[in-house]
């Protein structure tokens, strides 16, 4: 339920890519790596050409060869990791000339092999299960120059074998980019697959899943706290809409604002320590500030109008909100140091939703010739980029932690499905394939 649901609702209720070539030496880990070419992508850059990466099922390394249905599931996973990271191109398994089971090292590959099929990078992995563990290693090759240029050791469970590659991932994007990947984030939605909307938790990629509420009502609106341990969230269960803190670790659900009318659209400032969300309790849907017990810290916003959806600056000067003062819903900042209000959007008769990124950007969705589209503004020149076109309705977007990455919900292929792309729009790619509906994505560190 994005600004646009909760204003029908309160309607009715209320490079470029740099390539670096030089001999770097290094000792890693576990794993012996010889002079290496340096491959460095610019993640600032406006615009990224993707390497080529061959990406071959893992060697089981057991003697006695169990699991191995994951030699394809662990590339699977570290292929997908870096498609949806958009700087990586992996290749399709049919073009590969080699024979499986071939050498992990740069003096057993050919190659040539690899660079006559458009390889750029290649990468290797293997794997050995040790009871309920699984050890991974993995070693990523420059073909043109033949030589390695990262390698990296992982163990943990079993069971857990996406979060292990998950961290290989990791590794990978911070060698290349010098910044931490997003492969070890999570993500909370509303989904509906029971036939009630209910909050589900996965990790960034849409698998996973736990459903963390059977209220066996209308769950809405989950936003994380800013150190992924809490989360906030709206729900009808005890009747109106009212908010819920629930401790991520302990499970613990606790109350905390349950006043007359409503009490919606809460997010965190970024010291986890208070909230901004609507309160309706003296008749006007009007912005506060709240502490972690629920008492009211500032009445922020006093107005006639609808005030909803707050959403803090990085630097906690601001907030930017959606009102209805000039007719329709329109996207306003308020400075929290002297209370000057100032309207951010003149374009489109409905723009809501807004979302303020770590890089000091602001997306929000526009309703534009009859269906909702995804939208960027740069603060400081106050150009708006859209982001999302033709393709039915696109709502409640939400950035990443890094800011270089917005997930939302789209109803593109016929039901509503969270939905990953970068910040400027491209490679937007489907991750949740439930029964149902997902929505109102909220993105945690």
């Amino acid at each position: 339920m994005g600004s646009k649901s909760m204003f029908f609702f309160l309607g009715r209720v209320s490079a470029s890519l740099f390539v670096w070539m030089g001999l770097l030496f290094f000792t890693l880990l576990s794993v012996p790596e010889q002079c290496l070419g340096r491959i460095y992508i610019d993640i600032n850059a406006p615009s990224i050409p993707k390497f080529n990466i061959a990406i071959p099922d893992f060697k089981n390394l057991n003697e006695n060869k169990e699991h191995p249905e994951l030699a394809q599931k662990l590339a699977g996973v570290l292929s997908n990791d870096l498609y949806l990271s958009g700087y990586f191109n992996p290749m399709d398994k049919g073009a590969f000339l080699e024979e499986k089971g071939a050498p992990m090292t740069a003096e057993g590959i050919r190659f040539k092999d690899w660079s006559v099929i458009g390889a750029e990078l290649l990468l290797k992995g293997g794997y050995t299960c040790i009871g309920s563990r699984v050890e991974v290693v993995v070693r990523l090759f420059d073909v043109f120059w033949g030589r390695q240029i990262l390698g990296r050791r992982a163990l943990g469970e079993l069971r857990q074998y996406r979060h292990v590659m998950h961290r290989l991932s990791n590794e990978i994007i911070r060698k290349l980019t010098g910044q931490d990947g997003i492969f070890l984030t999570k993500l909370a939605f509303v989904g509906n697959a029971t036939g009630n909307k209910e909050i589900y938790v996965s990790d960034y990629d849409g698998h996973n899943v736990r459903q963390i509420t059977s209220d066996k009502s209308i769950a809405l609106l989950p936003s994380w706290s800013p150190d992924g341990k809490k989360l906030v969230y709206n729900s009808y269960k005890d009747g109106g809409p009212m908010l819920y803190l629930k401790d991520m670790a302990s499970g613990a659900v606790t109350r905390i604002s349950s006043r007359s009318g409503l009490n919606i659209g809460a997010c965190w400032a970024p010291n986890g320590k208070e909230l901004a969300l609507t309160l309706s309790r003296k008749g006007n849907s009007d912005i506060f500030t709240i502490n972690l017990k629920g008492e009211i810290l500032k009445h922020l916003i006093n107005h006639w109008a609808l005030d909803v959806s707050p959403t803090f600056s990085p630097d906690v000067t601001k907030i930017a909100f959606v009102s209805n003062r000039s007719g329709s819903p329109q996207i306003y900042t308020l400075d929290l140091t002297n209370g000057r209000k100032e309207r951010l959007t003149f374009e489109g008769n409905y723009n809501t939703s807004p979302a303020w990124s770590s890089q000091n950007r602001i997306a929000f969705t526009s309703l534009e010739d009859g269906a909702f589209d995804i939208y960027t503004m740069d603060l400081e020149g106050g150009m708006q980029k859209r982001l999302t076109e033709g393709q039915r309705n696109n709502e409640s977007p939400c950035w990443s932690p890094d800011g270089r990455y917005i997930v939302f919900s789209s109803n593109r292929e016929g039901r509503y499905h969270l939905y990953i792309m970068n910040a400027n729009g491209g490679d937007q790619i489907r991750i949740t394939s439930l029964k149902g509906d997902q929505t109102s994505p909220s993105w945690a560190p």
